[in-house]
């Protein structure tokens, strides 16, 4: 990240000008430099089995430039220390699904969001359990007002999806994924360049394939936004149909192919 996006000599990414450049006929101001939450504890192993889990978002959305990998950690800990009602759609719905990932079943329950691990004295947070990686290290911001209150949005900047690409690609070669979950139906057509031998992992489940994510073998989730619109909207609730009939059978299914 920091010889290639963002660090002390500021941000460096060789896409800058063409990124910001679209940003602006699109009519968006361009905020570089939003890295990825890496959590303290992401390189996990169950059994004796590595269990890493890196989360496929879109981006940022917000005002903000440079924000560290430490920056984005703190961040995560705010929502931890949320009530899991309280938090926004978007972290909501992750929680619920890195609960079924790693075999906490769906609730609300603070129990069901902490890990007990061998080397750590307390149990962990799911949050610090994972990465949140986006599509973008970047966002191009338009005003909204919104009837669900957002004072901003993201804008749709095909070429600054593109772009990131080579960096989403060195991020999954460092971090080694084992499953990733996309939060998007349309990050499976944008990350189709870096798959290769993809075939499903269970005849019944639309949702699962193995495959070689920028040469990583991974399981791939692919699920809509949690904060998409009806019926596809599983950061409303742990009790949302589409949570419960395709994202906890789904991760359940995963978990059960990663640690056969």
């Amino acid at each position: 990240m920091t010889n290639s996006v963002d660090g002390p000599n500021g941000f460096v990414c060789v896409s800058s000008a063409i990124c910001g450049g679209a940003a602006a006929r699109r009519g968006a101001d361009f905020y570089e430099g939003q890295l990825s939450h890496v959590g303290l504890h992401y390189d996990l192993y169950e059994e004796g089995v590595p269990l890493r889990i890196l989360v496929l978002g879109m981006e940022m959305g917000r005002p903000d430039r440079h924000i560290s990998l430490e920056a984005r950690r703190l961040q995560q800990d705010d929502a931890i220390r949320m009530n899991f009602a309280a938090r926004h759609a978007h972290m909501l719905g992750t929680t619920s699904a890195l609960r079924a990932a790693f075999g906490r079943g769906l609730g609300a329950d603070r129990a069901g969001e902490l890990l007990p691990l061998t080397n750590e004295p307390v149990p962990q947070h799911v949050m610090q359990c994972y990465a949140l990686v986006n599509k973008r290290l970047c966002s191009a911001v338009v005003p909204s007002d919104s009837a669900r209150g957002r004072k901003f949005q993201a804008a749709s900047v095909p070429v600054m999806d593109r772009s990131c690409l080579p960096h989403l690609g060195a991020t999954v070669r460092i971090l080694e994924p084992t499953l990733v979950i996309l939060q998007s139906k349309s990050l499976r057509r944008l990350i189709k360049p870096y798959l290769k031998h993809s075939e499903p992992i269970a005849p019944s489940s639309e949702y699962l394939e193995y495959a070689e994510f920028a040469g990583v073998p991974t399981v791939i989730a692919n699920f809509s936004h949690p904060a998409a619109y009806f019926p596809y909207n599983w950061g409303t609730s742990y009790r949302n149909v589409y949570a419960n009939e395709v994202v906890e059978p789904a991760l359940s299914a995963a978990r059960r192919f990663l640690l056969r």
